[in-house]
């Protein structure tokens, strides 16, 4: 029996069922590309979250510590400010080293909570001084006040507003938590009112 002639309705069949197959696989293959790339850019997404914690375990103790000192609650009688000092030292080594994982805001919210901490150039070789007055601290510490901490503290022409310092630790750590991916709205709990007479 001879074959006939084929029609072109036959050869479009037979290429429907030859092309069908092949059309499945690069769909595979291009979904399959597809999740992987997303797996790739979620690993990396928790990857950069999971390090930003690790910086925000870090940091945070330094920024509440200076909050602490600088607007007189919690803590601020037991911070030697000798010890203050070298936080910042600390501090502005480990920001530097986490900026390219945040976002320019955060490192903008670091620098202007620091310049309202610490009055910084003053002289060559010279470390940075507190802007805040050293009386109170040297009246709350009778006992273990030692006298060459005077030197570490500014002149009272650059003494800093606790208050501003305060609105500064709220602004870095909102967008310390946004970076973060916490949430978007941040809060600080109320730690009591400011002295009146700490300026």
């Amino acid at each position: 029996m001879e074959a006939g002639p084929w029609n072109w309705l036959e050869v479009a069949k037979l290429a429907a069922g030859l092309l069908m197959p092949v059309a499945l696989a690069i769909f595979g293959i291009y979904i399959h590309r597809v999740t992987k790339r997303f797996e790739h850019l979620q690993w990396r997404s928790q990857k950069l979250i999971e390090k930003r914690l690790a910086i925000y375990d870090d940091l945070a103790p330094h920024f509440n510590d200076l909050l602490c000192f600088f607007t007189y609650v919690g803590s601020w009688k037991e911070l030697n400010p000798l010890d203050v000092v070298a936080q910042k030292r600390e501090l502005d080594k480990k920001i530097y080293l986490a900026s390219p994982l945040f976002s320019a805001s955060f490192f903008q919210a670091c620098e202007k909570f620091q310049s309202l901490c610490f009055e910084t150039y003053t002289g060559w070789g010279q470390d940075a001084r507190l802007r805040t007055q050293f009386q109170r601290r040297k009246d709350a510490r009778k006992t273990d006040w030692v006298g060459e901490w005077e030197k570490c503290f500014s002149d009272a022409s650059s003494v800093a507003d606790p208050k501003e310092i305060r609105e500064a630790y709220a602004n870095l750590m909102e967008i310390f938590a946004v970076d973060i991916g916490v949430h978007s709205s941040f809060a600080i709990p109320p730690s009591g009112r400011l002295p009146k007479n700490i300026r």
